[in-house]
């Protein structure tokens, strides 16, 4: 999927990539090794730079589709990997791991469908207070699912996991996990029934154990074995009170999410060309003393009229000269948060004389390196003066300038370039792997 956005209209800017949809040739296991867990670096990093409810919400959604048999905790791992590849391939998308916003968006919106068609609703234990999700419309009749609230007031978890996950007649447990003094779940089936239990413990809540068992006929496990996990991962034994709604009125904030006020914050985003060598794009006066890898970098070159600077200094390891190239209409902006490298899927904009791009970035993403599908260099992040408008923590989609090919070629020198002529298409994984040891934060003193 390619989206590309009219100017007029900006939706939420999630931190995302299009495509890995094949692997460089390797030379030997290790390699191969090696540039699989690379990709699979990038996805990850992708996948976490979403707000986390977003994240829960895609494997929620995942699950309700029946493509994901885990957790809804907004982690990454094999497992969500590999669901959204198996919900992309039946979409007839890129199987490449990374959702696109529009992706976000049909995958909720499914799984939307698949809850309203079992009738999920929240239900609380009038006895406890625990709630879970409860799919109503799948519940009645003697053939239907049945979900029980349950409770004990020992504490003395251990000893009611080791009661309920041992087989006992025609009741078969097939899979147990507990975390101690935590929680635990079981599943198996009784009889002609499938059950699904998890218990969770908190020693200062009166009970301290509270759970719930999901039982249905084994002969509907077939579409009730993902609604078990979907009411599985909405229950909550100990739930907390509800922070208070935003206004809905209420603007979107253009303020940062909160930080640490000790940690030190990039102001830009460089590219390595060689060694100890960056390219960058901020105003000389808005950064003094600027700093690469906790080392001093100095300004050996600037253009005042586009905003381009090189720094120079001790940093930064030998790579292959650049090899710039027109932009396409999809394009991947690498920066820099400090912390790590954000991946973010971008539009073309603009024109060759104005070219821009829509994509939702950072201020620190000033300087950063926009590539097109042939992994070449097509542009630079103009300086970004203001931080973005946010809904929550997230960036908004907005135009941003882009220094363009022409004026990268004037700046930069004969060395730092190659003519050679460029490769095939390149998935985006492939190019953020390619490039995100290039690819530095620019750090500001007084």
């Amino acid at each position: 999927m390619r989206p590309t956005p009219p100017l007029a209209i900006f939706a939420l800017a999630f931190a995302s990539l299009l495509a890995f949809s094949a692997a460089p040739a390797q030379k030997s296991p290790a390699t191969s090794q090696a540039a699989a867990d690379a990709v699979f670096g990038v996805q990850k990093s992708a996948f976490l730079s979403l707000p986390f409810e977003t994240r829960k919400a895609v494997q929620d959604a995942l699950v309700w589709l029946g493509l994901y048999n885990g957790t809804s905790d907004g982690e990454f791992g094999k497992r969500t990997r590999d669901s959204i590849v198996a919900w992309q391939t039946s979409q007839k998308q890129a199987a490449d791991g990374f959702l696109s916003p529009k992706q976000i968006e049909a995958l909720t919106m499914a799984a939307q469908k698949a809850r309203a068609a079992a009738g999920f609703e929240t239900v609380m234990d009038p006895k406890t207070g625990a709630r879970i999700g409860a799919p109503k419309k799948l519940m009645s009749g003697a053939a239907g699912a049945k979900l029980e609230f349950a409770s004990s007031a020992d504490g003395d978890l251990a000893a009611l996991y080791a009661r309920l996950s041992a087989d006992n007649g025609s009741r078969k447990v097939a899979y147990k996990a507990m975390k101690p003094d935590a929680f635990f779940v079981v599943s198996g089936q009784d009889g002609a029934a499938k059950f699904y239990s998890r218990y969770e413990r908190d020693e200062t809540a009166t009970p301290p154990i509270r759970g719930f068992t999901f039982s249905y006929p084994a002969a509907r496990a077939a579409e009730l074995d993902r609604i078990a996990i979907a009411v599985a991962n909405s229950f909550e034994g100990f739930p907390r009170e509800p922070e208070p709604a935003a206004s809905a009125a209420a603007p979107p904030s253009s303020q940062a999410p909160a930080s640490d006020s000790n940690v030190p914050t990039p102001r830009a985003t460089a590219l390595i060309v060689a060694r100890g060598r960056a390219l960058s794009a901020f105003k000389p006066d808005d950064c003094p003393n600027p700093s690469i890898d906790g080392k001093p970098a100095s300004l050996a070159r600037t253009d005042g009229a586009t905003g381009l600077v090189m720094l120079a200094g001790d940093f930064g390891r030998d790579r292959e000269a650049l090899r710039l190239g027109p932009p396409s209409s999809d394009l991947i902006v690498l920066s820099h948060s400090g912390a790590e490298v954000a991946a973010n899927s971008a539009a073309r904009a603009g024109d060759a004389a104005s070219p821009a791009i829509v994509a939702g970035l950072e201020k620190n993403a000033s300087g950063a390196p926009v590539f097109n599908r042939q992994g070449e260099l097509s542009g630079i992040v103009a300086p970004i003066a203001a931080s973005p408008q946010r809904v929550s923590t997230v960036a908004l989609l907005a135009p941003h300038a882009i220094i363009g090919v022409d004026a990268l070629r004037s700046f930069l020198s004969p060395n730092e370039m190659t003519a050679d002529p460029a490769p095939a298409t390149k998935s985006a994984g492939a190019i953020a792997a390619d490039e995100k040891e290039a690819v530095v934060a620019v750090y500001c003193g007084k």
